[in-house]
């Protein structure tokens, strides 16, 4: 007799095999007995001898080989299997004694990755039915003038006025959160804002950190210098010299061939540093560097380049589709009605209405004159609830802030108050400083109460800076005028056009007035933003210059 081990023939314990066994005539009964016991045990156990005898042997290759062929043609990865298979249980058995032994750091754990995983799923931002159901739209915008300033206390600016259009088209409060631009993105992310603005430009790296809406207003990059020195004459020149630009500019497509300098700093730090004599280039927008032109007299354009780029708002990456098709859809009609070109030519294209040099001389004075009485105009301010770049302002085109100034016709001091409005507001000497600029700042807060309730900011303190200049009595004649003519009397600029010839014939003093006005609103527009973005720089450029002469 000879023995073989059960686990030499295993495959032949398994019944699909056992029945092919059974075909064949001469198959000992002991053989296939045993393969019927050992079916029902642990087939990877079995090791239970199997005893043929010497008259058997025949048989013996014909069973080897009908088992080699059968794992060849079937039970190679059934075999393979089923040891993974136990070696899963084997796994899962341990983890079961583990869980049984410490229960609460599994569910500590459990909890743990849940919670994970839901903050990694949750929205971003708020879906456009929720923002309907709180009332209110979170909105990030860069602190940047052409799409945000604040004047008396109400929001101006080219981005401003088409949110405000939106949330009053959704019927929600607006609710900003005025950041640099280098810190839009990330706020966003955290779950901090709704929408992101601020001349986002389209490009790869805004995709890839954000959902971009639409492309709503186009936009051609240029090249700032310093006026006075030489402008740039190829790409080759600027690319050996390098261009700094904002992080708006970062990884878009159509600048590839500029060599880009990465800066910190917003746009228009940047162009504040072009214009101080900081730094050499700098990349902005055209429209952007028109804007900037009248706030920063020593930039100059060198030329434009012939790729447009795209300006959209953001949404957070996991943004809800709704709130993003809506968006959408409100920017295509805007651009459809021209409402977007409309609010892009009213801050962009307006004609110049100071020249180069008055803008110069002013920024001079900022930096030399304007500290000497800056508390004072900040305090009348307060006071008399008006703005005091705008009373800095006034003051400026009155005396360019000199309290020994005096006109041929009889009106003197930095407020160049007459002779009887110094009266009517009980002052006594005119050339005492302090008594004029408050006088001043009573006496402009008295015209804007004055005037019909129908007039709201900002026309209503235009109105009254007009009434400061040429009399109230005028300027209320030609709002009865433009009321009987069906033309709206609410705006400054209706007014400001009736004014020269509001008698029917040449009226030097509305002329005037109309000058005045628009002056004015320039000189407001240079402090405030000389205020905001280059006091810190143009204070650390004097201080060197101190250092230096020690």
């Amino acid at each position: 007799m000879r023995t073989y081990a059960c686990t030499l023939l295993s495959t032949s314990c398994a019944s699909p095999l056992r029945g092919r066994l059974r075909r064949f005539k001469y198959v000992p009964d002991v053989f296939l007995d045993h393969c019927a016991a050992c079916a029902t045990q642990d087939f990877f156990a079995c090791s239970a001898p199997v005893k043929l005898s010497a008259e058997d042997k025949p048989l013996l290759l014909s069973i080897q080989l009908l088992i080699a062929w059968y794992l060849s043609s079937r039970y190679a990865f059934d075999m393979t299997a089923k040891i993974l298979l136990a070696r899963v249980f084997y796994l899962i058995g341990i983890m079961s004694r583990f869980t049984r032994r410490h229960i609460e750091t599994v569910l500590v754990l459990a909890l743990g990755l849940f919670a994970a995983v839901q903050y990694y799923l949750r929205p971003q931002s708020q879906g456009l039915d929720q923002i309907v159901a709180n009332g209110s739209i979170k909105v990030l915008i860069a602190d940047e003038p052409d799409s945000l300033f604040v004047f008396h206390d109400r929001n101006y600016g080219f981005e401003y006025e088409l949110l405000q259009q939106y949330a009053d088209m959704l019927g929600v409060e607006l609710e900003l959160d005025m950041v640099p631009y280098a810190e839009l993105f990330n706020l966003l992310e955290g779950g901090m804002g709704d929408i992101a603005v601020g001349g986002i430009i389209d490009s790869e790296y805004v995709r890839r950190v954000a959902t971009p809406t639409n492309v709503w207003h186009e936009a051609k990059a240029t090249v700032l210098y310093r006026r006075g020195t030489p402008a740039p004459k190829s790409l080759a020149e600027l690319n050996e010299e390098g261009v700094y630009a904002s992080s708006r500019y970062f990884k878009i497509n159509k600048l590839r061939d500029l060599n880009l300098l990465d800066d910190f700093r917003s746009e228009y730090q940047l162009l504040s540093a072009i214009d101080l004599g900081t730094h050499r280039f700098a990349l902005s927008t055209n429209y952007r560097a028109v804007s900037a032109k009248q706030y920063l007299p020593n930039l100059n354009r060198s030329f434009i380049l012939p790729e447009r780029l795209g300006v959209v708002w953001a949404l957070p990456l996991r943004a809800d589709k709704e709130l993003l098709k809506s968006l959408n859809l409100f920017l295509e009609r805007s651009i459809e009605s021209g409402e977007a070109q409309r609010l892009a030519d009213r801050y962009f294209n307006r004609p110049a209405r100071i020249s180069t040099y008055d803008a110069i001389v002013l920024h001079k004075r900022i930096e030399s004159v304007l500290p000497d009485f800056e508390y004072k105009f900040r305090s009348a301010s307060r006071k008399a609830g008006i703005d005091w770049q705008l009373l800095a302002a006034l003051a400026y085109q009155e005396s360019h802030w000199s309290n020994d100034a005096k006109s041929p016709t009889g009106v003197r001091g930095i407020m160049q108050l007459t002779t009887d409005t110094a009266k009517s507001l009980g002052i006594d000497d005119r050339l005492d400083m302090d008594l004029a600029i408050d006088g001043a700042a009573k006496y402009l807060h008295q015209l804007r109460e004055r005037l019909p309730t129908k007039i709201k900011e900002p026309e209503r303190t235009w109105f009254a800076v007009g009434a400061y200049n040429v009399g109230l009595k005028h300027v209320l004649n030609a709002y009865k005028r433009a009321r009987e003519e069906g033309l709206d009397r609410t705006k400054w600029a209706t007014i400001s056009d009736m004014l020269p010839t509001l008698y029917g014939e040449h009226f030097p003093q509305g002329v005037q007035a109309q000058h005045y006005v628009q002056r004015i609103q320039v000189f407001t527009d240079i402090i405030r933003f000389y205020d905001l973005h280059q006091r810190k720089e143009a204070e650390s450029k004097k201080e060197l210059r101190l250092l230096s002469k020690d």
